[in-house]
C-alpha cells in the first residue's frame, strides 16, 4: 500500500500560503509597473527610484540569513502573520503623500517585514506540507499558484489605477493600488494565523520527533553545522546563477523597444508574458523533478536558459515573433528552476530542524542578484547604450554556465555521499 499523499491533504494551506507569498511583495514592487506616474507624483529622480530597489536588495541580503535563524527559533505561523500585517501597515504610511526620506524609511520597513522572516518561514511551512517524495511537486505548485495570483492581481491593480487616475489623478490611482495591497496583506495576515495549525507540521517519523524537538531551538551550533555543509554552499550558488535571469529578464522590454522597434505596449507584454508561462513551467518542473530527479531537471532548466541566451547573443537580427519565442523558452526554464533548489534538502541530507537556517543562508547568497544586477545593468546601459544589452546577454550566459558546472559538482558530491552511507549500512549489518 502506497504512502498517503500529505500534499493533497494540505492543498488548501499550500494555496493560501502561495497567495500570501505573492501579495506581500505587491507593495515593495508596484512602483516598477507604474514607473513614470510614481516618479512624477512623488517628485523623484531616476537615481532615487533606483535607490529603492537597492535598499530592498540590501535588506534582503541581510534579512534572509538572520530571518532563517529566526524561522528556526519561533513559530512560522506567528512570523508569517506579523510580517503580512506590518507590510500592510507600511502601505498605510505610503498614503500620507511621503517625501523621499519617508519613502526610504517605508522601503526599509518593507524590506524588513516582507523579507526578514517571512520567506524562510513560508518555505519551512511548505516543506512540512508534503511528503519527502512530493517536495518538488509542492514547490512547483506553489510557484504555479504564485504565477496565477500575480497575473490576476496585476490585472486588478491596473484596472484600479486606470479608473482612479482617469477620474481624479495619478496620485489617486497609486493610492488605490496601495490601499488594495495593504488591505489584502492585513486580512491575509490575520487569516493565516487561524489557518496554519502548528500541530499539522509535526514530522511524520515518530522516532525522530523527540530528537528534533530537542534540537529545534536555536543554537550557534546549528549555524556552525549549516555553514560547514558543502551542499548548502553549492545550492546557494546554483540559486544565485539561476536567479540572475529572474532579475535581468525585465530588461527584455527596453531591449525590444530600443533594438527591435516594438511599441511600448508590445514591449511591456514581453515581460508580462512571463507570468502566464510561470504556472505551466512551475507545475511541469515540479512534477518532472519528483520523477526524474531534481538535479536532472535543474540541468535542463539552466540548459534551456543558456541555449536561448546564446541565440540572443549570436543572432544578427530577428523578428519580433522569434524574439518572443526565445523569451517564452527562457521564462519556462527560469520558472521551472525557480524553487527546485529548496526541494533538494531531503536528498542532500539537510535535517528539518535546521532547514530555516539553511534556507536563510541560501536566500542570502542566492538572491544577491536582486541587489547587484540592477546596478550592473544600469551602469552598462548608461556606458554603452543599446550595445550594452549584448554585454548583459553575455553575462547571463556566463552565469548559466557557472550554474551548470556547480550543479555537476553537486551531483558528484551527492553520489559519493549516498555511496558512503550505503557502505556504512553494509558494515553495520
Amino acid at each position: 500500500m502506497g504512502t498517503q499523499s500529505k500534499l493533497k491533504k494540505n492543498m488548501l494551506r499550500l494555496i493560501l500560503i502561495s497567495i500570501a507569498g505573492t501579495m506581500i511583495y505587491g507593495l515593495p514592487y508596484f512602483r516598477s509597473y507604474y514607473y513614470d506616474a510614481y516618479l512624477q507624483t512623488y517628485g523623484l529622480t531616476n537615481s532615487q527610484m533606483g535607490m529603492f530597489g537597492s535598499i530592498f536588495g540590501i535588506m534582503g541580503a541581510c534579512s534572509y540569513l538572520f530571518g532563517g535563524v529566526v524561522a528556526d527559533m519561533f513559530s512560522a505561523r506567528k512570523l508569517m502573520t506579523i510580517s503580512m500585517i506590518l507590510t500592510g501597515l507600511g502601505g498605510l504610511l505610503h498614503l500620507m503623500h511621503p517625501n523621499y526620506l519617508m519613502l526610504v524609511f517605508i522601503y526599509l520597513l518593507w524590506g524588513f517585514t516582507s523579507l526578514f522572516a517571512f520567506w524562510p518561514a513560508l518555505l519551512k511551512v511548505l516543506r512540512s506540507l508534503a511528503n519527502e517524495d512530493e517536495q518538488s511537486k509542492a514547490y512547483g505548485f506553489m510557484d504555479a499558484t504564485r504565477g496565477v495570483t500575480n497575473a490576476v492581481q496585476l490585472a486588478v491593480t491596473l484596472a484600479i489605477f486606470n479608473a482612479l487616475s482617469k477620474k481624479a489623478s495619478d496620485l489617486a490611482g497609486l493610492n488605490g493600488v496601495v490601499i488594495f495591497y495593504s488591505a489584502i496583506c492585513i486580512v491575509m495576515g490575520i487569516g493565516l494565523y487561524f489557518v496554519l495549525d502548528e500541530r499539522k507540521f509535526e514530522t511524520e517519523k515518530k522516532d525522530d520527533v523527540k530528537a528534533e524537538e530537542e534540537e529545534s531551538k536555536f543554537s550557534f551550533a546549528i549555524v556552525k553545522q549549516v555553514l560547514k555543509m558543502p551542499v548548502v554552499w553549492m545550492l546557494s550558488l546554483v540559486v544565485c546563477c539561476s536567479y540572475t535571469m529572474n532579475i535581468l529578464f525585465y530588461y527584455f522590454t527596453p531591449y525590444a523597444t530600443a533594438n527591435l522597434g516594438m511599441t511600448a505596449a508590445a514591449g511591456a507584454m514581453v515581460t508580462m508574458l512571463a507570468q502566464y508561462v510561470r504556472p505551466v513551467a512551475c507545475v511541469v518542473g515540479g512534477v518532472a523533478a519528483d520523477r526524474i530527479g531534481r538535479a536532472n531537471v535543474m540541468y535542463g532548466t539552466l540548459g534551456i536558459m543558456l541555449a536561448s541566451t546564446l541565440v540572443l547573443i549570436f543572432a544578427g537580427s530577428m523578428t519580433n515573433t522569434v524574439f518572443i519565442g526565445i523569451c517564452v523558452c527562457i521564462y519556462f526554464g527560469m520558472y521551472a528552476a525557480y524553487s527546485l533548489a529548496f526541494s533538494m534538502f531531503d536528498e542532500c541530507g539537510i535535517p528539518k530542524y535546521m532547514s530555516g537556517t539553511a534556507i536563510g543562508l541560501i536566500c542570502t547568497i542566492g538572491y544577491m542578484p536582486e541587489f547587484f544586477c540592477p546596478l550592473l545593468a544600469g551602469k552598462v546601459l548608461d556606458s554603452y547604450g543599446n550595445a550594452g544589452y549584448h554585454i548583459l546577454f553575455v553575462f547571463l550566459a556566463a552565469m548559466m554556465v557557472i550554474g551548470l558546472v556547480i550543479l555537476t559538482v553537486y551531483k558528484r558530491y551527492i553520489k559519493k555521499m549516498y555511496a558512503k552511507k550505503a557502505a556504512m549500512a553494509e558494515a553495520t549489518e
